[in-house]
Formats: C-alpha cells, sequence, structure tokens
C-alpha cells in the first residue's frame, strides 16, 4: 500500500506542505544535531581570550590606533547582534575606543545591505557605539589593488581593511561547494575584495566537481583565498559552527588557518551524512536567506552527486528579489552547456567570471547529467525562468506529483527542507 507522508518545506519566509509517497523517500540528507553551548557568550569571550596560535585578542591590540572587524552579510544567518558587542569589549579592554572601530560588511558581490537591515543584524547597541558600513566592492576608489597571486589573480581588497592596524574576521564553518569550507578566509576573499578578485577565484573552480571541493579542508581555492588574506593582513579569525537552529556548538579563535582548521575539524563530525544511493530526484527548499535566486540554488547543488542521470530536482525558491540583480549576464545569457559558457569567457561576451563559474555548477546538472529543474518561484515569471533552462510550475504539488508522472511511482529520492541554510550544505558521502 502506498503510504502518503506530509512534508513541510521552508519557501522563503513561510513554510508550505507538500504531499509525498513515504516508500519513495530515500533520506532527508542532515546534520548530526547538537545541543547550543551553554552560556555561548561566555564562552564566545572565553575563546577571545583563550585563542589558538595567538595572544587573547585584547592583548593583541594593545596600541593599535585603529580595528576592523568584518563581519557576515545577511545571507549568512548568525548571532551577530550578541557576538559583535563581546568583541568591541574585548577589543576597548585592550585600549581602543568605540570611535576607533569599525565593522564592514563582507558582501562579497551580494547587495549592500539597508540601515534597517544592518540594525536588524548587528543590534542597536552596537549600532550606535561604533560604525557599520557594506563594503563597497563596485566602488574602484575604496579599494587597493596588491597586485596579482601566482595564479595570476588580482587582488583588490577594501582600502580601510587593509590600511587598518588591526583586522578581525567573524565566519561560520560550513561545507561550501566554491572552497571547501567556509569560515577563515574567505571573509576576507571573497568577503571585502574587488570585482576582478571574486571572478578570478570564482571562475577556479570550474573544472571541479561538487565532490572535488566541497567538505576538502585543502584544496587550491582555499590555498589561494589563504595567501591572499595574509597580503591583506587578517590577525585575527573568529570560527563559529552552528546547528540547524543557526545555534553556537563550536567557538574557535586565533590565527586564521589554525583557528579555522579547528572549527572544520570540529563540523565534519556533524556535517557528513552518508548516502549510498542514487536518486531519481532531489527536493529542496530555501529559507528567507535566500533573496534571490543566486543564493537558492546551492540547495540543488547536490543533485550532482545524489541523482540519476536524466533525474529531476525540484526547488521551491521565493526568490522576492528576482534572479540576481548584482549578476546580470545570468538573465543575459541563462545555463547551457560548459563547452558554450568557456567559449562565450573566452571570446569575452560573458565578462562576470562569478556568474559563469555559477552557470557552470548548474549546469554541470542540468546539462551533463540532463537532470530537469523544476522551479517553483512567484520572484519571477515563467518566461525567465524557461529562458534560463528552467521548467516553471505554479503549484507546489503539482511540481511533486510531476516527479511520478515522469519517473513512474517507483521513483525513489532525497528531500531537503532547509529549515537553515545549514541544511544545503550536508556532505552525503
Amino acid at each position: 500500500m502506498n503510504e502518503m507522508k506530509a512534508v513541510e518545506i521552508q519557501y522563503g519566509e513561510k513554510v508550505i506542505d507538500i504531499e509525498l509517497l513515504f516508500q519513495s523517500i530515500i533520506a532527508f540528507p542532515h546534520i548530526k544535531h547538537i545541543e547550543k553551548i551553554n552560556n555561548e557568550m561566555n564562552e564566545f569571550t572565553k575563546c577571545l581570550r583563550n585563542p589558538i596560535g595567538t595572544l587573547p585578542l585584547s592583548e593583541m591590540v594593545v596600541d593599535k590606533k585603529n580595528t576592523i572587524v568584518v563581519i557576515p552579510d545577511l545571507t549568512r544567518p548568525m548571532p551577530i547582534s550578541s557576538m559583535l558587542p563581546l568583541i568591541v569589549d574585548e577589543l576597548n579592554k585592550g585600549g581602543l575606543k568605540d570611535e576607533n572601530i569599525k565593522a564592514v560588511i563582507a558582501l562579497g558581490t551580494h547587495r549592500a545591505m539597508t540601515e534597517k537591515e544592518i540594525v536588524t543584524m548587528v543590534g542597536r547597541e552596537v549600532y550606535d557605539r561604533i560604525r557599520v558600513v557594506n563594503h563597497d566592492w563596485g566602488n574602484s576608489e575604496a579599494l587597493v589593488c596588491l597586485g596579482k597571486t601566482p595564479n595570476g589573480i588580482w587582488i583588490d581588497v577594501n582600502k580601510e581593511v587593509y590600511e587598518a592596524a588591526f583586522v578581525v574576521g567573524l565566519s561560520s564553518v560550513k561545507p561550501h561547494r566554491g572552497v571547501g569550507w567556509s569560515g577563515g578566509a574567505k571573509i576576507i576573499l571573497p568577503g571585502v575584495c574587488g570585482k576582478r578578485s571574486i571572478d578570478g577565484t570564482h571562475y577556479m573552480d570550474v573544472n571541479y566537481t561538487t565532490q572535488e571541493i566541497t567538505g576538502i579542508l585543502k584544496n587550491p581555492i582555499r590555498e589561494e583565498m589563504e595567501q591572499v588574506a595574509k597580503d591583506v593582513g587578517l590577525n585575527f579569525s573568529i570560527n563559529l559552527v552552528l546547528n540547524e537552529n543557526d545555534e553556537i556548538v563550536h567557538i574557535s579563535s586565533g590565527d586564521f588557518i589554525l583557528a579555522h582548521k579547528k572549527a572544520v575539524e570540529f563540523a565534519e563530525t556533524i556535517y557528513r551524512d552518508p548516502q549510498k544511493e542514487k536518486g531519481d530526484y532531489l527536493i529542496c527548499g530555501s529559507g528567507k536567506w535566500a533573496p534571490d535566486f543566486w543564493s537558492s540554488v546551492q540547495g540543488i547543488f547536490p543533485a550532482e552527486y545524489l541523482v540519476k542521470e536524466g533525474g529531476t530536482v525540484v526547488i521551491f525558491a521565493s526568490c522576492p528579489e528576482g534572479l540576481s540583480p548584482e549578476h546580470p549576464q545570468l538573465s543575459e545569457f541563462g545555463y547551457r552547456p560548459l563547452r558554450e559558457i568557456f567559449k562565450l569567457v573566452n571570446e569575452g561576451a560573458i565578462t562576470d567570471l562569478a556568474a559563469a563559474s555559477h552557470m557552470a555548477t548548474v549546469s554541470r546538472i542540468l546539462f551533463e547529467k540532463n537532470i530537469e529543474c523544476i522551479l517553483v518561484s512567484e520572484g519571477f515569471p515563467r518566461e525567465v525562468a524557461e529562458f534560463m533552462g528552467l521548467k516553471w510550475v505554479e503549484n507546489h504539488q503539482e511540481a511533486i506529483d510531476y516527479i511520478f508522472k515522469k519517473h513512474t511511482m517507483s521513483a525513489r529520492g532525497y528531500v531537503f527542507p532547509v529549515k537553515s541554510i545549514t541544511d544545503t550544505v550536508v556532505i552525503p558521502w
């Protein structure tokens, strides 16, 4: 007897219900649950005072004229409003006054945050104490060029960050398709670098499959980032591991390579969820942390290794900000076979290499594995989705029913409900 199961899927700010055959679900890949740290703010301060490979934070800033704290933007949910005041307190303890402390939001090439969003993210208390500004990645006058890396990538970095007497980076650590693991040096590149630098490192990953980079600590792209962070001067790195509720379960701080490595070692114990069977389908939601399709689409990246050739993926993405306002070449060229992407890049038609990298990652799924992608979204119209190479469906349940019409009632697959951004980056091998 075929038993139906009601499944809740995150869809932007809300949760939607879908009906699935219970027997068809191979697994809901997820991270191992760990309770949050008790007295996490006390533990956070303790970590700043007992770092790995450096002196305590307050001692490192003695006699420094100023400090910049580089923090993530709203696409990386973290309890920043609780932690940033504690960082500022430790800097005060080392002799720095509030007026000599600034927080720079590491946007990469994301859109600038509004003042309201910034106040909500960092908290009114710290917003009134120190200056908090967006990284202006598209303004050449706000950047300084440090030359090129050995691989030929331009190092264009936020001028204020580079010229600061001391730089602190705050990050979360989880598996990442482009760099192996987030955190550590990534807060500098791409966080506070210019477009040439971001394009360069993003485009490095076009020749690697998801399995070759995701969850791998030592890889060419991570090494490139660490060299740039060293050149820029990342003096102190704070790395958090979060559970599925975005609560802190691990903190490590200090030397940006050693502290990051320590966090990765912990994260590996909760992020690996081995799966042996390849499915006919993958269904994924996306939360409020994904305002556009650029952010939402990472939910289908696991299809490259979890779904059979000719399979189907469904992504529920509200996309209130559309496809990707910061990367218009996505809508200009759409997804297409890898050889065409490389040709367009070589001819100079595609100049946004970060967009090219994104196209290549999705195209590995759509064209190299012939996996059909169904999009349920109110953020942009059917004609845009279809031009991109996606199948657009208006009704949530209609998208699910399509899977079983296509693959028959014996279809089996994976579901990522996605309560948190953390849920999209499980390592299923």
